[in-house]
């Protein structure tokens, strides 16, 4: 997730926590001098942080940085609503879906073993804003819809995945580890993902 603040019409960078391939929403910090304790409100156009009279954005940084993991929950709930433009029929979905339970995690135990990576477990879901995810439990998500992908981005996002479980972040370390999987490949696969969701 990619989150940025907005405060008397000022932006700036404070979180980088973007999934593969996922929708990144705006976070925005609003003050508000009739409001009597901060408040979050996750929507489906972003994440709202509510300032009230007397409050300070030093400390609703620190509230938002508290309540990320509920927020995240919240967010992932609109995401599952919306990643391909590609109009599928039911059967072509339920088809599609048993070809990816079938395949993605047996290639996902190879990838796994083959780069010294450990998980907990893996879960298909019908997400159509981000191609995969990991949990603080190592819990890998993946979208059925990666299936419509090439084999070469398939193995990239769950190797990004799999990167997740010993960093979950997108610092330095992380890219560093994610190139010495791809063969440094790292950044141009994620431009080939990015070019592959606008076509």
């Amino acid at each position: 997730m990619f989150l940025t603040k907005s405060i008397y019409k000022r932006t700036a960078s404070i979180l980088r926590t973007e999934e593969a391939g996922e929708r990144r929403p705006e976070t925005v910090f609003r003050y508000n001098p009739r409001a009597k304790k901060y408040i979050i409100r996750v929507k489906a156009e972003g994440v709202f942080v509510t300032i009230p009279y007397g409050g300070n954005l030093s400390y609703a940084e620190q509230f938002f940085k508290k309540n990320e993991a509920t927020i995240r929950q919240q967010w992932e709930k609109y995401q599952e609503k919306n990643i391909s433009k590609t109009s599928l029929s039911p059967q072509q979905d339920r088809d599609l879906r048993c070809e990816a339970q079938r395949i993605l995690p047996l290639l996902l135990e190879r990838l796994a073993r083959e780069h010294g990576f450990q998980y907990v477990s893996v879960r298909i879901r019908k997400s159509r804003t981000r191609w995969g995810s990991c949990s603080s439990r190592k819990t890998i998500s993946l979208s059925l819809y990666l299936m419509l992908l090439p084999s070469h981005l398939i193995e990239y996002v769950l190797l990004h995945e799999l990167c997740h479980t010993v960093h979950m972040n997108h610092s330095a370390d992380f890219w560093a580890l994610l190139d010495r999987h791809t063969q440094g490949q790292s950044q141009a696969l994620r431009r080939e993902l990015k070019n592959f969701n606008r076509s």
